[in-house]
């Protein structure tokens, strides 16, 4: 098996934070959002939006196809847990969610592989559910902690 790490730089953006309430609930807030950064993962994203950030980044990383592949080989996106919630997409497609309580993610993606490929993962921090906290330590601050590669297998 050969390894690629995508550690970057990845391109974060965040799309909401969350606000505590009186009712020691979040609401949603999609103004006053801090600027867009470039980071090397895995790291939480305090070093781009401050350690108290909590919400829904969106981090993006932008690869090419490995070289020199073969019909036998299957290349797999692996996707370490995170400290809560990261959903996974490529090209637009949801390939599915990685939780700080589960397993990795891991997904075959050699036939969906072009020359140049746009993997989005969406980390939600804390994990709310109805705006409580559903999942994920909130003191920690969030972000892609985990790493994500791809494996070339034959």
């Amino acid at each position: 098996m050969h390894t690629i790490r995508l550690r970057g730089p990845w391109q974060l953006e965040p799309v909401y934070r969350y606000v505590p309430r009186g009712d020691g609930r979040y609401a949603v807030q999609t103004d006053e959002l801090p600027p867009a950064a470039k980071m090397t993962m895995p790291a939480d994203w305090s070093d781009a939006f401050g350690p108290a950030f909590r919400g829904r980044v969106r981090y993006v990383r932008v690869f090419h196809a490995p070289p020199g592949l073969v019909p036998e080989e299957r290349v797999w996106l692996v996707v370490e847990p995170q400290r809560t919630l990261a959903r996974v997409a490529m090209a637009e497609e949801m390939l599915g969610t990685v939780a700080a309580t589960g397993s990795r993610g891991r997904w075959d993606i050699t036939h969906r592989l072009s020359e140049t490929n746009r993997l989005e993962i969406f980390v939600d921090h804390p994990a709310l559910e109805n705006g409580q906290i559903a999942m994920g330590d909130p003191v920690q601050p969030g972000g892609l902690v985990g790493e994500v590669r791809l494996e070339i297998e034959e």
